[in-house]
């Protein structure tokens, strides 16, 4: 369905690929760009499991705009928490609005006017970060918003 904003369709493979990673958990991150023709979003790259959030950054162009969705694995201190170490594990999933200032103007505003309604088709995002250059995408950044 295009978005009524910018005119902009949301592919199913998009849609399928949050899915995986939110339920089934079989990716860390998914990056999503717009197709060369800009009518719609689709899947740009896919870490798996295994990928850390240096895989992410790396994956984020510095010179165009993108969306992803990461899936932040971290443990925050608990009383009832089973263990000696009174740490409880925690999932936290991150929307991410990537416009880095080298980027086109063209670019950013397409991506810019589609980000609500692209976040709408993917339902379970916790967390919005926008990042115009890597010092505002850090895990330590992600970590501080997740705890």
């Amino acid at each position: 369905m295009a978005n009524a904003v910018s005119g902009v369709a949301v592919s199913e493979e998009c849609v399928r690929a949050f899915q995986e990673l939110r339920a089934g958990r079989a990716h860390r991150f998914v990056v999503y760009k717009m197709d060369d023709a800009v009518h719609r979003v689709v899947v740009d790259k896919v870490g798996g499991r295994d990928a850390g959030f240096d895989d992410l950054a790396a994956a984020l162009p510095a010179d165009d705009c993108r969306y992803a969705v990461y899936d932040l694995d971290f443990t925050v201190g608990d009383a009832t928490a089973k263990g000696a170490d009174g740490e409880a594990p925690r999932s936290k999933i991150f929307f991410i609005s990537w416009s880095p200032t080298s980027a086109e103007v063209k670019s950013k505003m397409v991506y810019a006017s589609s980000n609500e309604g692209f976040k709408k088709e993917l339902d379970g995002t916790q967390i919005d970060v926008q990042a115009t250059d890597p010092g505002e995408l850090t895990l330590d950044i992600l970590k501080d918003h997740a705890t």
